[in-house]
């Protein structure tokens, strides 16, 4: 059971799930790698936009298992962009780490042992550490419960190589 950073895209990934994020207060309100999993796979994404009812509460995640063909069994949504709110730093770190730590209850509920995600740090602009941090915090929040294997995708290598440091220095890969 491991949290760690990988450089490149989700979509690369072999994991059994992978974390989408979205604004729960609308359709058409996703973030960049659920928009980009939409364009490569547009009839899963058909899919999952017929079942999801709005709004979704912040930091509410739900699993969907796709009918049509995708390298991920299980799509987790997670809300945690929100566009419409004022809200302080501990409040996004909050968001991040309790959707998290929903998505892993929800994979272990699926069988599913390893999760592949972008670094949850949604429109807020929270710096990539604090939003690495507040992941870390939800991914121990859950390790005495559940044996999932969290992949943080981060594309840009200079962004890669800070947070591998700091994961490093938080005992993590």
């Amino acid at each position: 059971m491991a949290l760690k950073i990988l450089n490149g895209s989700v979509f690369d990934s072999n994991a059994d799930a992978v974390i989408l994020t979205l604004d729960g207060s609308a359709k058409g309100m996703e973030g960049n790698i659920c928009r980009q999993f939409s364009r490569k796979w547009p009839r899963v994404w058909k899919e999952i936009e017929d079942e999801i009812r709005y709004p979704i509460p912040l930091g509410k995640v739900f699993d969907y298992e796709p009918e049509e063909e995708c390298p991920f069994r299980v799509i987790l949504l997670a809300s945690t962009l929100h566009h419409k709110q004022v809200l302080n730093e501990g409040a996004k770190k909050g968001i991040v780490k309790f959707a998290l730590e929903e998505a892993i209850r929800l994979a272990a509920r699926n069988d599913i042992k390893t999760v592949a995600t972008g670094l949850m740090k949604g429109g807020w602009r929270m710096t990539e550490e604090a939003a690495f941090i507040a992941m870390a915090d939800g991914y121990e929040n859950t390790t005495s419960q559940y044996r999932i294997d969290i992949h943080v995708y981060v594309p840009d290598y200079f962004h890669f190589e800070r947070l591998s440091l700091l994961a490093r220095s938080l005992g993590w890969k």
